[in-house]
């Protein structure tokens, strides 16, 4: 599988933000963009599907200045995950959706529903299912699916996973007026069993954040006046879980920062604003 580089993308919100847009515009349009790559198997259309061979999405969105928020989580059919979070936001009495729920009211607030399938998640569905069981093809019911499910170690199973199986898009702006805003979308971990999302603007293996809620220390990190991320991402190590998780924050005053737990590859973000013609890489720490 291939990731693609968001720096391909964030010229699209850069340019929202040169036309005077606020910064929830502009991280929407980036995230559009990615959830619109068919060669990034984590996020939108393409995304690899869970052990049903059903593509669930999952999208959240935030805005700093009023602390609005916006998610969905295993939503279904809908090309682009970001902008039902955003209708959530802008419409709803509520912050969060999943499943059914999350559809219904995407459908009724007019979102883009679509086929996210392609032939490349196919291919990695039909892998696992001849890997799985003893005879090839998927014409197996789901109950063959959920019966391999209980009866096998899916948990050393899912310690197998390349790190591109883990993936989320996390999209940070720094607006006029001085507010913050960030966006998330991912399709989660490949073959993950039905109904299961993260949250936060972390990347990686979600159930870490989710135990330490780490979008949240970060924040209370950045108030201390410590290095969030590195710090945020040192707290990740002593629940001596398989996967890792890579943090992403963006102070008040436009200044970046990353740091990640795994020591594989130099993990990196991507930056842009409007005085810049293209994206900068800028590196992050590995903390072990």
């Amino acid at each position: 599988m291939v990731r693609i580089l968001l720096a391909d993308c964030l010229h699209a919100g850069v340019d929202v933000l040169r036309r005077a847009g606020g910064a929830i515009d502009a991280f929407e349009a980036v995230t559009r963009l990615v959830e619109l790559k068919t060669d990034d198997t984590s996020v939108g259309v393409g995304g690899i599907p869970n052990l049903l061979d059903v593509q669930e999405m999952d999208a959240s969105l935030m805005c700093g200045k009023t602390l609005n928020a916006g998610a969905v989580g295993a939503i279904k059919g809908f090309v682009h995950p970001i902008s039902v979070a955003r209708k959530l936001l802008e419409l709803a009495p509520h912050i969060l959706l999943v499943g059914e729920g999350s559809e219904r009211c995407a459908r009724a607030m007019g979102c883009e529903a679509g086929d996210t399938s392609t032939e490349l998640s196919g291919q990695v569905y039909r892998a696992f299912v001849n890997d799985a069981f003893e005879h090839n093809g998927i014409d197996e019911s789901q109950a063959l699916v959920i019966g391999y499910a209980r009866l096998q170690d899916l948990r050393a199973w899912y310690e197998t996973l390349d790190d591109d199986q883990h993936g989320t898009v996390n999209v940070q702006a720094h607006g006029h007026n001085c507010y913050l805003a960030r966006a998330v979308s991912t399709s989660g971990t490949a073959l993950k069993f039905p109904s299961r999302f993260g949250v936060a603007a972390c990347t990686g293996h979600g159930e870490l954040s989710l135990r330490l809620n780490t979008a949240c220390t970060i924040i209370h990190y950045m108030e201390s006046g410590l290095d969030a991320a590195a710090r945020a991402t040192r707290d990740i190590h002593p629940l001596k879980s398989y996967g890792g998780m890579s943090c992403l924050v963006m102070h008040a005053d436009g200044r970046t920062a990353s740091a990640t737990t795994n020591p594989k590859r130099p993990n990196i973000h991507w930056y842009m604003d409007v005085a810049c013609d293209i994206a900068q890489k800028r590196d992050s720490p590995c903390l072990t």
